[in-house]
């Protein structure tokens, strides 16, 4: 008989072969960091803090060791922890926006929305610096203005990092959100209604005619902010009146930018007092030269925006109001300058009951230019948010009535309930 045969290996085994290899690597790098941040395993049986751990290296005398075999006991007091806490929140929503008999893209898509899939972590290095990463799975991308069909995107929400220069003054770097925005100033899960206010959120398209925000949102850039409620991400109590500033210097470009429109950074300017019970208040301004269109018919105009936040909180009563104010001017193609508002003023009241519950009205508007005479937009709105403490939950329901100007009034009424759960 002849000799036995090896099998012969076929292209698909030789790729099973290498994806096993690409897979056991993989592994390998994932445990190892995971290792790190779980910090070291305490001694079995041994409660001598001299005796190594079992599968440490041992130091030899006059041997060096490099400093990722050094045993952790070493480790532990020649360099600083590194500490990480993912977070995330996911947020959805049933609307209902009445149809308008004459305008085509104005209601018809009742039905349940993403507004947030967030997920990010915070890492932190003792109390030197930080860095801080998150993205959204539910950016609302629309190829046109006023198109009913949107597409659900992955988007970045927070990029930068934080390094402390001494007590309470920190310094930025990254992709984040200036102090220019009040927005900024309330975290997500804990907004009270289920929309943005008018002047940050604008007006969505399908819910009447389609206008952008009036505040900046996030950008790339640098910043120097003192704040004494807040060191590396981490919130403090604040048991007396306290202040804070942030100087901020960004590309002032699109939101998702990638880089900046021309030469010219945005600069603001940010001051903060903090006050015991949830009560902070906040005045900025801000210089932005743009550049809107393509090229070779790139245009140059430049920003110049004030703004003002506030927040209170008074026994089972609390009250926000925000106000934004830009003045716009045209300086490639000379025109008469463009100045646009929005603000809002809203009042929530904590109900008695076994679980959170308030109660809440706001009413907001917006004037995105005072070049066209009929683009003003009035929203009165009805709220209500119910927490779930135990379960990390708020359900929200609110109302809202739309007040378009005379010349191009719509039918745009709406309903929403939201459903919001977090890490």
């Amino acid at each position: 008989m002849g000799a036995k045969r090896r099998p012969r290996l076929t292209c698909d085994t030789y790729e099973f072969m290498h994806a096993a290899r690409g897979a056991v690597f993989v592994i390998a790098a994932l445990l190892g960091p995971v290792s790190a941040f779980a910090g070291d395993a305490p001694p079995v049986g041994n409660t001598d803090p001299g005796a190594a751990t079992p599968g440490t290296p041992v130091e030899v005398p006059g041997q060096v060791l490099e400093p990722e075999k050094r045993a952790p006991q070493m480790r532990k007091a020649t360099e600083p922890a590194f500490v990480w806490l993912p977070y995330g929140f996911v947020r959805l929503q049933y609307i209902a926006v009445q149809d308008d008999p004459n305008v085509a893209f104005v209601g018809r898509d009742d039905g349940f929305e993403l507004q947030n899939a967030r997920v990010g972590f915070v890492g932190k290095l003792a109390d030197k610096a930080a860095v801080t990463i998150a993205i959204d799975g539910a950016v609302d991308e629309r190829a046109q203005v006023n198109s009913p069909d949107g597409k659900l995107k992955v988007g970045l929400r927070d990029a930068y990092g934080d390094v402390v220069l001494s007590g309470h003054a920190v310094a930025r770097a990254g992709y984040f959100q200036a102090w220019v925005d009040p927005e900024a100033f309330v975290p997500d899960t804990a907004r009270e209604l289920v929309d943005h206010p008018i002047e940050s959120r604008g007006m969505r398209a399908t819910e009447g005619y389609q206008t952008p925000g009036l505040t900046p949102g996030r950008s790339l850039g640098v910043a120097i902010h003192l704040d004494p409620a807040y060191l590396l991400g981490e919130p403090t109590k604040v048991e007396a009146p306290a202040f804070g500033v942030e100087v901020a210097i960004q590309n002032g470009a699109d939101e998702f930018a990638s880089n900046n429109d021309n030469n010219l950074p945005a600069v603001s300017l940010a001051a903060a007092a903090r006050l015991p019970h949830d009560t902070w208040f906040v005045v900025a301004g801000r210089w932005n030269a743009r550049s809107t269109g393509d090229l070779p018919f790139r245009r140059d105009e430049t920003d110049y925006q004030g703004t003002v936040g506030l927040h209170m909180t008074a026994g089972p009563i609390s009250i926000g109001a925000g106000l934004v104010l830009v003045h716009t001017t045209f300086d490639s193609t000379g025109g008469p300058a463009q100045n646009a508002y929005g603000g809002h003023a809203q009042a929530m009241i904590t109900i008695p009951a076994s679980l959170p519950f308030a109660v809440g009205y706001r009413f907001g508007v917006l004037d995105p230019s005072d070049l066209i005479v009929t683009d003003r937009v009035m929203e009165h709105t009805l709220g209500a948010v119910l927490g779930v403490p135990s379960y990390r939950m708020r359900f929200q329901l609110q109302v809202t009535h739309v007040a378009e100007q005379a010349a191009r009034d719509l039918t745009n009424d709406r309903v929403q309930l939201a459903a919001e759960v977090s890490l």
